[in-house]
């Protein structure tokens, strides 16, 4: 009797032990359910955060500076700045910086450029990143420094909502045209308006880019065709001292030798001039300064001062730029609430990644 009171109460034990076994492994796993579908929840309210926290990296690596940097720091409050207080949201603005970073540009480059960087592509209807791209490589062509972007910015502006052309167009043209432009004088404000005048009469991007660079080529040294041309039409490219004279000068001393000439002997003289392949690109900036037009254009675009962030403005002035505002205040709102969750968001995440 007593050894089965002994086996009867070794069967009882067990089958608390047993019990008490399954209530915790159920509410283990009600607690690891309750954690997971808690971090989901906040994980779908932090994702803006998240996705911001994954570009501002890149820009670190891209940097090449600390995390903990004022250098670092100054960047990210930048981007979270410029994202309150624009269409773009944090995550965009971000984005530029990477892009600016990719092109070499130092912290302090990157937060001198991005803001006229921002009103570029707003004013053209180009993203971000892409026109961060376009502006550092039109700074680079002409020599500029970051503090400048605003006049880049400025000069496309005011040069594609005056002619038949586009923020894209303008800087495949500066592409193929800018660094030869910048080598021979021609100033950012010139060189754009010459493309405008082209653009005018259907050349733009890659084809006004290819006709300006052989026409400036062929002018600035001449082969033996283009030589003897503008000898025969008394045209002089340089000044006494060997520089190259103001090209609109130069245009419209073409311009005036030219007329006594019949249509086809004009063309004759741009094709040996330009090549066979840009002449009509030629004898168009030619035109154009005879009439006076790139003169006017040129001016104009040397006083745009300002003018991105008008059309910018314009650009935003609807219900549609009234919620693109409202969303990237919001996501900035949501990164803000992660910035004092992160941490603790962290360790729960990797400590349901270790149990899972």
């Amino acid at each position: 009797r007593q050894a089965l009171a002994r086996v009867t109460r070794a069967r009882e034990r067990y089958s608390r032990a047993q019990e008490t076994g399954g209530k915790l492994k159920t509410g283990g796993a009600l607690a690891i359910g309750a954690a997971a579908a808690g971090g989901y929840a906040a994980g779908r309210f932090l994702q803006p955060a998240i996705g911001f926290g994954k570009e501002m990296s890149r820009v670190q690596a891209l940097t090449r500076i600390d995390k903990n940097s004022p250098q670092f720091k100054a960047l990210r409050e930048q981007a979270l700045k410029l994202g309150s207080e624009t269409q773009f949201t944090a995550s965009d603005a971000a984005s530029g910086q990477s892009f600016l970073a990719m092109a070499g540009f130092t912290p302090q480059a990157i937060q001198a450029a991005l803001p006229g960087v921002l009103n570029m592509a707003l004013a053209g209807g180009v993203e971000l990143g892409e026109t961060a791209d376009i502006g550092s490589n039109i700074l680079t062509q002409f020599n500029l420094t970051a503090d400048q972007m605003d006049r880049v910015g400025d000069t496309l502006t005011a040069a594609f909502t005056r002619t038949n052309t586009d923020l894209r167009a303008l800087g495949e043209t500066m592409k193929y045209t800018g660094p030869v432009a910048a080598k021979l004088g021609i100033s950012l404000e010139e060189a754009a308006a010459m493309a405008g005048m082209l653009a005018n009469n259907g050349l733009r991007g890659s084809d006004a880019g290819t006709a300006m660079r052989a026409s400036l080529s062929r002018l600035a040294s001449p082969p033996k065709a283009a030589a003897d041309a503008l000898k025969e039409l008394g045209v002089s490219v340089a000044d006494a001292r060997g520089k190259m004279r103001p090209m609109e000068d130069v245009l419209l001393d073409l311009y005036k030798a030219t007329q006594k000439y019949g249509q086809v002997d004009q063309v004759s003289f741009f094709k040996d001039i330009a090549g066979e392949e840009a002449f009509v690109g030629l004898q168009t900036l030619v035109a154009a300064a005879g009439s006076g037009e790139l003169q006017k254009l040129t001016r104009e675009l040397q006083g745009a001062r300002g003018e991105a962030d008008r059309v910018a403005k314009v650009m935003a002035d609807n219900l549609d730029g009234d919620l693109k505002n409202l969303d990237s205040a919001w996501e900035g709102l949501r990164i803000r609430i992660s910035d004092l969750v992160d941490g603790p968001l962290r360790s729960v995440t990797q400590w349901l990644t270790r149990v899972l």
